[in-house]
């Protein structure tokens, strides 16, 4: 099972950082103020939002699975004087659902707000910070592409 998530996992965060730039080039179209929120501004953010939801209930299940979490949970105390096993154990987990509230945060602000330039300001700040928080919390040492097969 462990193998299969990890993949899975891996090939997501594509995605995640696709719709991540949608959302961000949407509300960047749309700061001038001349364009409607409706409906791409709100879909643009839905995407996002979803498939980074999507992205945290696929890692909270691999964190159940992980050997290298299991290992650091084991004594963690020696596990945060390791990097891989600090970093996976609580950083990524930490920064990633960090940056699943930040993109939360957005699209309640960004739907609540009552003009429409200000509904694509919000969206870029928050789910600008919520894709800086990711790129800051992927451990970039490991493959960008996992082999899908063996």
């Amino acid at each position: 099972m462990y193998p299969i998530l990890l993949l899975i996992h891996s090939y997501w965060r594509w995605i995640v950082l696709l719709t991540a730039v949608l959302a961000l080039l949407v509300s960047i179209s749309g700061l001038d103020g001349r364009r409607p929120f409706a409906p791409w501004g709100r879909k643009a953010g839905l995407i996002y939002v979803t498939a980074l939801d999507m992205q945290l209930l696929l890692g909270l299940a691999l964190y159940g699975f992980s050997p290298l979490v299991r290992t650091a949970w084991g004594d963690i105390a020696a596990a945060m004087k390791v990097q891989e096993l600090r970093f996976f154990a609580v950083e990524h987990l930490v920064a990633m659902v960090l940056a699943v509230a930040l993109a939360h945060v957005g699209s309640v602000r960004a739907k609540k707000a009552d003009d429409d330039a200000v509904k694509y300001r919000r969206m870029l700040v928050w789910y600008g910070l919520s894709l800086v928080v990711i790129l800051g919390g992927m451990p970039w040492w490991r493959p960008l592409f996992r082999p899908l097969l063996g």
